[in-house]
């Protein structure tokens, strides 16, 4: 795998060729994000770190439709959920680079008919473009064919520092949350319907420290949008910490993930050792699960076109060493 720097005076970031995977983001001096050293450790890997996730995030089962068209899709996830877009998803393909500066880089894959059962050959480019302090990712994903596309990344966020001497995991960081309703699930996880977070442990519209294992989809109905790259877009989260994280999307939802299944003696690529609840995850997303109402079609004429946005600020959350 290839790996290539673009920064500016308060932000740098490593981008990898296999999965476009963002290896590492550092921000005024700390480093943010769980990343490997190794090509190895990224076909290991359980977590999807950095991984740009496709065709589709998160989860469905295994028989779709388009139509009257029947498609089966693998089911990765204990043999009950198709997740992450299969057995090798996005995050472990080879992309290749388009364009690189100092703060910018594109890349792209070319996802052929039937990959992962998914139809129509889809043709992905991501950007990640430095603006300001913000890391601003925009991906652009045509077809040949109807076909099901949700694009997202999954970095994992520590606000204190992915290798802070602490040992401070997320759970001492303060998130709010911008949307009203959340999902409901049924016994395998999938989301079948959703609920107000009013008076809940789901109601995160202001800050509060992070107090369970969050592993949601909200639906974003905040009010305040950033503009990046010329475009709008609406803020969906905050985590503050030593350095403070502002997730700004034109996607309708965020899971929000909170590290749970990170193995414990996880080591990344500086030799700091993690575990479960080690960092977060603010995966910007159409909702979960959409295709089992045959929605999340992209066609010849309607191509997938969508960015993310993550601010970076510093903080005024500290932690005393060990």
């Amino acid at each position: 795998m290839e790996k290539y720097i673009i920064k500016n005076e308060n932000i740098s970031v490593s981008v990898l060729t296999l999965g476009a995977i963002i290896q590492g983001i550092n921000a005024f001096g700390v480093d943010l994000t769980a990343g490997y050293a190794t090509e190895e450790e990224y076909f290991k890997d359980t977590c999807y770190f950095g991984g740009l996730v496709g065709r589709c995030a998160n989860r469905c089962g295994d028989i779709q439709y388009i139509g009257e068209d029947k498609y089966l899709l693998p089911l990765n996830e204990k043999g009950i959920n198709h997740l992450h877009g299969g057995m090798q998803g996005f995050n472990l393909k080879r992309f290749s680079v388009v364009s690189h500066s100092e703060d910018s880089i594109t890349l792209n894959y070319l996802s052929k008919d039937g990959e992962e059962g998914y139809p129509g050959n889809l043709d992905v480019t991501v950007t990640y473009s430095l603006v300001g302090d913000a890391l601003v990712i925009s991906y652009k994903a045509t077809t040949d064919k109807p076909t099901w596309v949700n694009l997202t990344n999954h970095s994992y966020f520590n606000p204190f520092g992915i290798n802070n001497k602490a040992g401070a995991r997320i759970g001492g960081a303060l998130i709010e949350v911008y949307a009203d309703q959340v999902s409901v699930y049924d016994e395998n996880t999938r989301v079948i319907g959703r609920q107000s977070v009013e008076g809940s442990e789901f109601d995160l519209r202001e800050k509060q420290k992070i107090s369970r294992f969050y592993d949601h989809n909200f639906y974003l109905s905040g009010n305040e949008y950033g503009e990046f790259c010329g475009k709008s877009l609406r803020k969906a989260a905050t985590v503050r910490g030593s350095i403070n994280i502002e997730c700004f999307t034109d996607m309708p939802c965020m899971q929000l993930y909170c590290g749970e299944f990170i193995p414990e003696n996880t080591v990344l690529q500086d030799g700091t050792v993690i575990g479960s609840g080690a960092a977060l995850c603010l995966e910007t997303q159409l909702e979960p699960n959409i295709q089992a109402r045959g929605e999340g079609i992209f066609t010849p004429d309607k191509p997938f076109i969508s960015s993310t946005a993550y601010l970076f600020s510093k903080g005024g959350i500290h932690i005393v060493e060990k």
